[in-house]
């Protein structure tokens, strides 16, 4: 149940050391990677918060915020896993720093495959339910809010997390080119 969870931090884990050795301003790294979590906690939770009402088990009490709590670090986990596995593309740890619309592109599409994929097999497995009012992708089967959460979510989370980085590190905030 969580060998998954784990192997995925611990990748997570391993190749935030590896950029941070390898960056040239470990300064903003370490401040872009902390906002990363701490707004990717926050964003999910809120959303998982949010869309709750659309899956059967979903009760407003202390145990279930609890569970909607550990979802979202799992969601946490995600964020980042996605952060670094475009950061080895890139080859670069504050890829970020040059954001494109191709990159904003790929990100969605990334991330929507892979909550498809993740919809899929938590469905397949039983570990929850869609309510009848969830909205359903047609074809595929899955609900489209939390395709959504991981189409959206990245893109803002990114984008804040540099914002505030390169914010609190007494840059200007048009010193380095965002959208190109």
């Amino acid at each position: 149940m969580f060998v998954v969870p784990v192997l995925a931090l611990t990748f997570s884990v391993v190749l935030y050391v590896y950029f941070l050795k390898r960056s040239s301003a470990k300064p903003v790294f370490r401040r872009f990677v902390s906002a990363l979590v701490g707004l990717a906690f926050l964003l999910n939770y809120v959303w998982e918060i949010g869309h709750c009402p659309l899956y059967t088990s979903c009760t407003y009490d202390l145990p279930h915020f609890i569970f909607l709590a550990l979802a979202s670090l799992a969601d946490v986990i995600m964020v980042g896993l996605l952060y670094f596995g475009f950061a080895l593309i890139y080859r670069d740890g504050l890829w970020i720093m040059h954001l494109t619309v191709s990159r904003v592109l790929w990100l969605i599409i990334v991330g929507g495959a892979g909550a498809t994929v993740s919809e899929i097999a938590h469905l397949s497995a039983g570990n929850w339910v869609y309510a009848d009012s969830m909205p359903i992708i047609p074809g595929i089967g899955v609900g489209l809010t939390p395709v959504l959460q991981f189409t959206i979510l990245p893109v803002l989370i990114y984008s804040l997390s540099f914002y505030l980085s390169n914010y609190r590190s007494g840059r200007s905030r048009t010193s380095v080119s965002f959208i190109r």
